[in-house]
């Protein structure tokens, strides 16, 4: 597998015949919407499969999957340019297999009104959803705001154990300690959130909890663990997994990123399995950085395998990217979430160059627009295939079980590219 960063000057076709495969397999396989038009910097995955099929007159997706000893699903896992058509073509290629050594889980974080078209694009790549539908409010209530009935079952359908996502931050990325602290300091509220977690569990079919963790500290951690302690005896006891989401503090001090040190040894008796995740909401208020460093991701890492078992631990990362206005002023400033195809799409647009910052292991832009005749630079931060690679490789070096991905409201072609080409993704239920 190549990640390639495109030259100034590349065409699709001269990359093409670079690599050795056709124009067509890297337009369908990294979702290239301008392929004669390129921007430099960008990047393009080139996968070799394992074994290929090339499609005969009279055949079938259904028939294709049987002959090769592969299901349905592994078939558009391969080729998931598929989902986009009706029909398959005599003469075309089918990828039936990539040499995968090591399997991996993917736990991705979206919210009950995803499109559904591209709902089904993702699933087959995924071992878990966390549906983001569930808000904490005081005394341990909870309140949901969408009907997830039929996400659910699509998710079953798919063979996807579907999560509950547990969570204090409202879906505009507000956060109440005071609320938090409220429930952590009061075992009554703690079991009233643990019977609220249950009966939604039970009445709308989800197979686990996943509850999101935030404002850790060395202060708040025995807090934390009592009140899971509490929590989970109280879902075990009914049948029902628990899974957490940590989201880190990280903070800058002294142009130097520093994290909260807490120990979580105790947590893996009582969980199912841990995500290292950093929430990413629509509007970032700090200044222009990095969207997700693979450096400090690697210093938390580091210091969590400690206590946290690998075959319990996850990576999460962000698939967004911030735009920022110049220059930056504290507490006026702010950048608004960009998806990545739209981030490309404007550095077309704005003729921009893709560089790469090879601390954080991440992209950025910068463009020139005018406001009201003045003109204004922006800054736009993001993730690209190099980013993500690099989160898989920390994953498979350290043996740890899985990714989780923030969010797939979006569809990014080349994320479940690198992954499918390297892993083999894990089913816990039963697929087609």
């Amino acid at each position: 597998m190549i990640i390639y960063a495109v030259q100034e000057g590349d065409t699709i076709t001269s990359i093409a015949n670079k690599y050795g495969v056709s124009e067509t397999r890297l337009i369908l396989d990294n979702g290239i919407g301008h392929p004669n038009d390129l921007v430099t910097g960008q990047t393009i995955v080139i996968a070799y499969p394992q074994k290929t099929y090339i499609v005969k007159e009279g055949d079938t997706l259904s028939g294709i999957a049987s002959d090769s000893g592969i299901s349905i699903m592994q078939l558009y896992r391969n080729n998931p340019f598929l989902w986009d058509r009706d029909y398959i073509f005599p003469g075309e290629i089918l990828i039936i297999s990539y040499d995968t050594k090591t399997s991996v889980t993917t736990n991705a974080y979206a919210f009950p009104y995803i499109d559904r078209k591209l709902l089904r694009k993702a699933l087959p790549n995924l071992t878990y959803l966390s549906i983001l539908n569930y808000k904490t409010l005081r005394r341990g209530e909870i309140e949901s705001f969408y009907d997830d009935t039929g996400l659910i079952e699509t998710a079953k359908e798919f063979g996807v154990v579907p999560l509950m996502l547990v969570t204090s931050v409202t879906f505009q990325g507000e956060r109440n300690p005071e609320m938090i602290y409220e429930i952590l300091l009061n075992p009554g509220y703690q079991e009233t959130h643990a019977g609220s977690m249950i009966k939604i569990l039970k009445e709308k079919g989800y197979y686990g909890v996943n509850i999101t963790i935030t404002f850790l500290n060395e202060t708040n951690q025995e807090l934390y663990l009592n009140y899971l302690k509490r929590v989970t005896s109280y879902i075990n006891k009914e049948g029902y997994p628990v899974y957490i989401t940590i989201d880190p503090n990280f903070i800058i001090e002294e142009n130097q990123t520093v994290f909260e040190k807490t120990n979580f040894t105790e947590y893996n008796a009582l969980i199912e399995e841990a995500y290292i995740m950093r929430f990413f909401w629509g509007t970032q208020y700090g200044p222009p950085m990095p969207v997700s460093s693979v450096e400090d991701i690697k210093l938390y890492l580091n210091y969590v395998i400690q206590t946290i078992e690998p075959q319990k631990l996850n990576i999460g990362f962000p698939l967004l990217g911030y735009d920022w206005t110049l220059p930056y002023m504290e507490g006026y400033s702010k950048a608004n979430a960009i998806t990545l195809d739209s981030a490309i799409n404007l550095a077309r647009m704005m003729k921009s160059v893709i560089f790469f910052d090879d601390v954080s292991k991440t992209p950025f832009f910068t463009y020139l627009i005018r406001e009201n005749n003045i003109a204004v630079e922006h800054i736009v931060w993001l993730v690209d295939a190099r980013t993500i690679n690099e989160i898989i490789k920390l994953t498979l070096e350290n043996n740890l079980k899985g990714t989780g991905l923030w969010n797939i409201m979006s569809y990014y072609p080349q994320l479940w590219l690198l992954i499918n080409s390297q892993c083999r993704i894990e089913k816990l239920l039963p697929e087609i």
